[in-house]
């Protein structure tokens, strides 16, 4: 399968927030009488955690186009859904997933296109918004570096740096860190994650206001919180 949009982002939330296994089930009675094997066999998960519904339902949609039949279900915990499609597990696997030391395909990393999209659904869950920066945060350094390229790429000012685990069983924590100087400049990655993007939002009108800007009249929640001509 080629590289579209909706894999880009599934690959990167399961990056973020997600996560991929095989659990070994049973066959069910009505399987067994139809099935030539009785054994034990296969399921292939991917999963998908966040506690915004609407980043849920987006994850939903971006693999049912992609895998129309597919089995998406949500779990006992509300904020958690379930993918079951060997396939599009081959796939993301294929794509460089895995759980302890995932990288970003560098067919995403050189196109404008799918790095935007890519960053912002990696943003949407290891993100956090402040007033003058934007940072995201991860156990995987190999990756964390490919990211801060891929934001330098986009023209962003970034710092990396680490913080040492307090107990033994946590690993390293690696975080990367947007300026201020390149924080309006976000807005070319934004947000879907809703409260996220309500706080850049606002923060963006206060930075505006801050540095004694003319800003647009109107600035759309749903959108870019300002356009990018007002930024030259």
């Amino acid at each position: 399968m080629k590289l579209n949009e909706e894999l880009v982002a599934i690959h990167a939330h399961v990056c973020g927030d997600g996560n991929m296994y095989i659990k070994k089930e049973n066959r069910s009675p009505s399987s067994i009488r139809t099935s030539r094997s009785i054994k034990p066999f296969n399921r292939f998960i991917i999963e998908y955690t966040n506690t915004c519904p609407e980043l849920l339902d987006r994850m939903t949609i971006y693999i049912k186009k992609l895998f129309p039949q597919t089995y998406v279900l949500r779990s006992n915990n509300k904020f958690r859904i379930q993918a079951r499609n060997k396939i599009l597990f081959d796939i993301l696997k294929n794509l460089g997933y895995d759980k302890d030391d995932w990288i970003i395909p560098q067919e995403i990393v050189h196109s404008s296109e799918f790095r935007r999209i890519w960053l912002r659904a990696f943003f949407d869950d290891e993100g956090t918004v402040r007033e003058a920066s934007v940072l995201c945060y991860n156990t995987n350094k190999k990756a964390m570096l490919m990211i801060r390229e891929m934001l330098e790429l986009e023209g962003f000012k970034t710092s990396f740096y680490s913080s040492a685990p307090k107990q033994e069983k946590y690993k390293t924590l690696y975080i990367i860190r947007v300026a201020a100087s390149s924080y309006l400049l976000f807005q070319k990655i934004g947000f879907n994650h809703t409260k996220k993007r309500i706080k850049y939002m606002n923060s963006c009108k206060k930075r505006i206001n801050k540095l004694g800007l003319n800003a647009p009249a109107e600035i759309r929640i749903s959108e870019c919180p300002i356009p990018l001509a007002f930024l030259g």
